[in-house]
């Protein structure tokens, strides 16, 4: 008994010193930096540095039509809805590179034509992504209303066809959530689509405790310069002027018809968007590095609310 306590002793200490001998080599690499050290998450970021940059991007945009009441249901104050309010956009997205760093995602969004103090621009309301570095950047930085899924996409070249699936993760049984087919046809299309400006997002940032209260900020992505993305900081002074839109010679697009159809999920009440008819759809692919990248907003306004 004693030789096998001896045994395991000797082990034990074997392996403590083979794991200091590890962590002591590491530490003196030359890639390490004990000065440099930070608590998390800055010393294990879930994102590259800001601002984001992606390359060969692909995305196809579906216009649906929602039932009455369904859009301004789910907008986050104070944003409005435009006009009657029935219309959204639905877009999946790939990139296969994020600031040439080996990151990719595909995301899937609903996003809605909306206006601010008589501006307008586009909100999300729900998007589903595939990585936690999207998703922990698009919340924590910008208020995207994100949430993690699996999302499966295929080209069927034989048919021209595209198809999107959008299940939740294990976590709740991979349940569906969203189902698309998009077929190319190159056909000509009269419908008009809503204008999108830049991105106006509610970031919400709830309290450690219930004796605080909600901090929540209005935030404007794709704005640039504000005064030239036709959104004016508060008291800025005169009404500026509408941005100009640069043309993307590497740019591709396709036009096509879609079907969609939604599915619920415990906390996804996505049949609530219908939809009651698909408009129009189309494609556009874009090469190499995006222009100018994804900037990290800027704020338009910020207030508190109770629980």
């Amino acid at each position: 008994m004693m030789k096998y306590r001896l045994l395991v002793t000797a082990i034990c200490a074997a392996a403590v010193l083979a794991t200091f001998t590890i962590v002591s080599t590491a530490q003196n690499s030359p890639g390490y930096d004990a000065n440099k050290f930070v608590p998390s998450p800055t010393f294990a970021p879930a994102y590259p540095p800001l601002p984001h940059a992606f390359r060969d991007l692909y995305g196809i945009q579906i216009l649906i039509q929602a039932p009455p009441g369904a859009i301004p249901k789910a907008l986050m104050s104070p944003l409005e809805p435009v006009g009657n309010g029935d219309l959204f956009i639905l877009l999946m997205g790939h990139t296969p590179d994020v600031n040439h760093g080996g990151f990719f995602s595909h995301e899937v969004a609903l996003n809605a034509p909306v206006t601010y103090k008589g501006r307008q621009g586009t909100t999300t309301m729900i998007e589903y992504i595939d990585t936690d570095m999207g998703l922990i950047a698009g919340r924590e930085v910008y208020g995207w209303p994100k949430k993690m899924a699996d999302i499966y996409f295929r080209e069927n070249k034989a048919t021209n066809t595209w198809t999107f699936m959008v299940n939740k993760q294990r976590d709740q049984a991979g349940i569906p959530l969203i189902k698309v087919e998009y077929k190319v046809t190159n056909a000509v299309s009269n419908v008009q689509w809503p204008e999108s400006g830049p991105t106006l997002l509610v970031r919400r940032i709830p309290p450690a405790s219930r004796t605080m209260k909600v901090l929540n900020q209005l935030i404007c992505v794709g704005c640039g310069r504000l005064d030239e993305a036709g959104i004016p900081l508060l008291g800025s002074g005169p009404e500026p002027k509408p941005a100009a839109k640069t043309r993307d010679d590497n740019s591709m697009s396709t036009t096509g018809v879609a079907t969609v159809q939604f599915f619920d999920g415990p906390w996804d009440p996505l049949t609530m968007f219908g939809p009651v008819k698909v408009l129009d759809a189309k494609m556009n692919f874009t090469t190499g590095s995006m222009q100018g990248g994804l900037g990290v907003g800027d704020l338009l306004d910020q207030w508190e609310s109770e629980q």
